[in-house]
């Protein structure tokens, strides 16, 4: 014998139908992140140094709420600024790993103990410093090999760049993740210091 279907189960049922339909059309969570992209001429004004540097060593420690990596950076080529060749700097980044929690901050510069990369930098606070505009202030050197000198490359951190909602220039600006992409290391020291004293007016 059949038994009708309750009609208090109807409902149910649709709204539960209804609630897997809209599910599988939800939006999901974004794995890339998105920034304002900011010119070449933009990176230099903002920087107090540019360095080709080596993460030897990093801590990460809890701040407010926050992960925060402080990276021990030697520099093996100083190109402006204070810092001088065979300096030490601590860099601060956010996110890190502490004990078993991470946190990872999308768009932020990453660096890589031995991982040699050209820096752009700012104070950070209490006599750290920061990477300028973030990933965009990060340029990776790709090591030399038999077929090519080194080179550097964008930070591949960087995700998206949303250019900002104004009227654009009759001369579009350089960005700072194209000017130097691609570069050898020679090359793109050339062009941060023929560049810098126009950002930096005495």
């Amino acid at each position: 014998m059949a038994f009708p279907i309750s009609r208090w189960l109807l409902p149910t049922a649709a709204i539960l139908a209804i609630a897997v339909a809209m599910a599988a059309v939800a939006p999901r969570d974004a794995v890339a992140s998105v920034s304002i992209p900011v010119s070449f001429e933009g990176l230099l004004a903002g920087s107090t140094d540019a360095v080709v540097a080596t993460p030897a060593d990093a801590r990460a420690q809890w701040e407010n709420g926050r992960i925060y990596t402080y990276s021990h950076v030697h520099v093996d080529r100083a190109i402006a600024g204070t810092l001088t060749a065979g300096a030490d700097a601590w860099v601060r980044t956010m996110g890190g790993i502490v004990g078993g929690t991470g946190q990872r901050v999308e768009g932020e510069a990453q660096l890589v103990p031995g991982q040699q990369s050209l820096l752009f930098l700012q104070p950070g606070p209490s006599g750290f410093f920061r990477v300028t505009a973030r990933a965009q202030g990060q340029f990776p050197v790709i090591p030399s090999s038999d077929q090519s000198p080194a080179y550097v490359v964008r930070s591949g951190a960087i995700g998206a760049l949303v250019p900002r909602q104004v009227q654009p220039p009759s001369v579009p600006a350089l960005l700072a993740a194209d000017a130097l992409h691609g570069r050898t290391v020679d090359d793109a020291v050339q062009q941060v210091l023929s560049a810098w004293n126009r950002a930096h007016p005495r």
